[in-house]
């Protein structure tokens, strides 16, 4: 499936330049034969994904639209997740958007984008707000999520919280987590 995702982003990102996809310029794109593009095109008018006419080129159905769509908005999401909250380098947070674009689940997606919520672009509407354990006013939270070298401690996904004068108290208890690692703890206000 990877494979044929990659064609239709491909065909999605030429036709978002205002061209009809043609086998040539896909072939360009993807670095490949232009006689693998007219097979996988073959194929892929025959899944739905797009309408295509030899020596014409090729347009997305609204089918094959939906899936270049997700697969550019799960790029865009773990690009921003890996460069802007885990500060990976570009060039490494692309290589692993570019893989884990195809195989990320729903679930997936929209746990990371609630923990980029604050300075996403991605989409129009993020799931909830959400604050590190940093950023935390004294109150009751949910934890979203944390390191799991905090749940030998209680703190974990799901678990109510409070934070009292910036520390975290979890079953009453008052836990000391390093600087280091209060971004990582994301809460959801009770």
């Amino acid at each position: 499936m990877e494979r044929v995702e990659e064609y239709l982003e491909t065909i999605y990102d030429i036709q978002k330049s205002g061209k009809v996809a043609k086998t040539k310029d896909i072939a360009g794109k993807l670095n490949v034969k232009p006689s693998s593009v007219t097979e996988m095109l073959n194929k892929l008018s025959e899944m739905g994904y797009i309408e295509y006419q030899p020596y014409r080129g090729a347009v997305l159905t609204r089918k094959g639209l939906e899936v270049a769509e997700r697969i550019k908005k799960n790029y865009k999401v773990f690009k921003r997740f890996f460069e802007d909250f885990l500060g990976v380098e570009s060039e490494i947070a692309d290589r692993l958007s570019c893989t884990l674009e195809h195989v990320a689940d729903e679930r997936v997606i929209s746990r990371l984008c609630s923990i980029i919520a604050r300075n996403c672009e991605v989409c129009e509407v993020c799931a909830e707000e959400l604050l590190t354990l940093s950023e935390a006013d004294d109150g009751e939270y949910v934890v979203f999520a944390s390191p799991r070298s905090l749940k030998k401690a209680g703190v974990e996904p799901e678990k109510e919280v409070e934070v009292r004068d910036g520390v975290l108290v979890v079953d009453g208890v008052e836990l000391e987590v390093a600087e280091s690692l209060k971004r990582f703890v994301l809460l959801r206000r009770l």
